[in-house]
């Protein structure tokens, strides 16, 4: 009996053991088969939605873990969303490679190439240059680029101006200088360089020039150059503003001074703004002063680039003279007219006379426009864009206080007794931008 059982034992193991051996390589087989289909192949299809934008779809196989895009044209992305799309644009002509590489969680990678083909050029980036002839430390810039885009600006030294199709770069020393285009669309940057050489320093070689503010930096106005008022007392017009020296109602950038007139309590007052003057700073007696200003526009508003004799202090207004080179009172049928106007005493009594300017079309705040005066001992001249419009014989007696120096003051007031308050017509807020200020004198 136990001889049988024993032998019937032997007769299983020789069953069992070849049984395992074929079920063990059956195994062998099934993992390598798993291995093959899971091996990680790059593709990807793409399709023209344009001329200029195509369309790229992942189509990879197997088991992978990271994608690295490579589109040919600067752009580039490593995603691991295997169901991500792109839609990218091409905006000049030629043959883009485009390429997909796929990373597994071992290192292992495998990547495809394929190549686009754009046959339209779709932005050219292209800007002239030119020297003023009159004045060598300024170039004049112009956007010549073709085809759509979002927004440009300009770089060069520290400065960057944004969308100006025209631009008046200054360049204070001679020197070769690099001036940068910058194209964007679709949230991508195109670049166009060039560099122009100015021959001069500036201002000791500009004949005339004796006193500017071009902006060219950053933050508050030039502290050396400026002082910023402060206060809401009525300033003498019962006007409604209270003046701070916050960035947020004077401030530089971009080669652009920009005065900001808010609705907004502050001082007691409904509204701030800002006024700037160079008293105790610089003032002079005869000559030519101009600034190339846009104007804010709207019932209440009025904006002033103007000038009172530098004995202010002692004498009081009106004795001190007025020069009012600009003033604009804001509203409906007033945004296309502009005034100059002088002010003196006449034996305790204030005396006035002015002249207005009004454009043929549109209004004072759709563009810039360079405002002038031009005085010597005879007269005092209005200017708006080189047209004039006003002129005072100021050789009378009574008209003594300008033969004295003044200094020069940039506002935004709001309400007073010659605008009237803002109404429901006037949106806020409002702005002064100013892309310079000048003072030339006769060399002698």
């Amino acid at each position: 009996m136990r001889q049988r059982m024993l032998n019937n034992f032997r007769r299983s193991v020789r069953l069992t053991v070849p049984t395992l051996i074929i079920v063990f390589l059956a195994g062998l087989a099934g993992c390598e088969k798993n291995n093959q289909d899971n091996e990680m192949k790059a593709e990807f299809s793409f399709s023209y939605k344009d001329a200029n934008h195509v369309q790229f779809q992942n189509e990879s196989e197997g088991e992978y873990y990271a994608m690295i895009w490579d589109f040919g044209n600067g752009e580039a992305d490593t995603t691991t969303d295997k169901k991500k799309s792109y839609e990218i644009y091409y905006h000049e002509a030629g043959d883009y490679d485009v390429s997909l590489k796929l990373t597994d969680y071992t290192g292992g990678s495998t990547s495809v190439k394929k190549t686009v083909n754009i046959a339209n050029t779709d932005l050219v980036l292209s800007f002239t240059m030119e020297i003023e002839p009159s004045n060598p430390n300024y170039v004049n810039l112009v956007n010549t680029s073709q085809g759509t885009y979002d927004s440009f600006k300009w770089l060069y030294r520290d400065m960057e101006v944004e969308d100006e199709m025209e631009h008046q770069a200054y360049f204070p020393y001679a020197g070769n200088f690099e001036v940068e285009l910058q194209v964007f669309k679709d949230n991508n940057t195109y670049s166009s360089k060039q560099v122009v050489t100015i021959s001069q320093d500036d201002p000791g070689n500009i004949p005339g020039l004796v006193w500017s503010d071009e902006f060219d930096y950053t933050g508050l106005p030039d502290p050396s150059k400026w002082n910023i008022e402060i206060g809401g007392g009525g300033w003498g017009n019962n006007e409604l503003q209270y003046y701070t020296n916050s960035e947020t109602n004077a401030k530089v950038e971009s080669g652009i001074l920009t005065i900001t007139a808010r609705e907004e309590s502050f001082g007691g007052r409904d509204y701030t703004s800002a006024r700037i003057t160079t008293q105790n700073k610089f003032d002079f007696k005869y000559g030519k002063i101009e600034a190339k200003i846009k104007l804010p526009y709207g019932q209440g508003l009025w904006p002033a680039f103007w000038m009172l004799g530098a004995n202010f202090g002692s004498t009081g207004w009106p004795a001190c003279g007025e020069i009012d080179i600009m003033e604009l009172v804001g509203g409906t049928g007033n945004d296309n007219t502009v005034y100059s106007t002088l002010h003196w005493d006449n034996n305790g009594e204030h005396a006035q006379y002015g002249e207005s300017y009004s454009l043929p079309s549109g209004i004072f705040a759709d563009e810039y426009h360079v405002f002038t005066v031009e005085w010597d001992d005879q007269e005092i001249r209005g200017f708006m864009d080189d047209i004039q419009y006003f002129t005072a014989d100021i050789t009378p007696a009574q008209l003594s206080e300008f033969h004295n120096n003044f200094f020069i003051i940039l506002n935004v007031a709001v309400g007073g007794n010659w605008p009237g308050s803002p109404d429901a017509t006037t949106s806020f807020p409002q702005t002064m931008e100013i892309d310079w200020v000048r003072v030339y004198q006769e060399t002698k």
